[in-house]
């Protein structure tokens, strides 16, 4: 399974739009993603536009590797 993580985020909401699912969500101070909603698509990373979208491994128990 992948985890989405966002940095280096400019706020243009282009990633909300995109995803499928609705798991990228607002939070106070930039975007957050629901792991459990995120389906490992990528769209979030295609579309935005200043590479602020890494995907991190996890492991079995949801840690990162």
């Amino acid at each position: 399974m992948a985890a989405v993580t966002i940095g280096a985020c400019q706020g243009c909401g282009a990633c909300l739009l995109t995803c499928p699912t609705h798991a990228i969500r607002p939070v106070p101070g930039g975007l957050a993603v629901r792991a459990d909603r995120c389906t490992g698509c990528l769209e979030c990373l295609e579309i935005c536009p200043v590479d602020a979208i890494r995907v991190t491994d996890t492991d079995e128990r949801g840690g990162t590797r």
